[in-house]
């Protein structure tokens, strides 16, 4: 995704009504089971993780989206040696 893509992505998810956060996660980073109270969508960046919900495996690579429903328990982990950038856009529940 080049830098036009990712300001075409960003202002697009902010017009929904999106919070836009970019993080970096090590290799080997697991998240364990949890839920949060609001929709997140997942965009990797960089890299490549493992989100499990409703005990089914997905794997995200580069441009891949993902969305986490309200309340729906998931993990995650990061996979391969290299690190994962992920765009985490949350809409506050409504």
């Amino acid at each position: 995704m080049d830098s036009d893509q990712m300001a075409e992505l960003k202002r697009s998810l902010k017009a929904e009504g999106y919070n836009i956060y970019v993080y970096s996660y090590p290799d080997g980073m697991i998240f364990p089971m949890h839920s949060h109270e609001y929709e997140t969508i997942h965009v990797v960046l960089s890299g490549s993780m493992k989100v499990t919900m409703a005990d089914t495996d997905h794997i995200l690579s580069p441009g891949m989206r993902f969305l986490v429903p309200p309340g729906v328990a998931h993990s995650a982990e990061v996979l391969g040696s290299s690190p994962v950038v992920c765009l985490d856009a949350t809409r506050p529940a409504r």
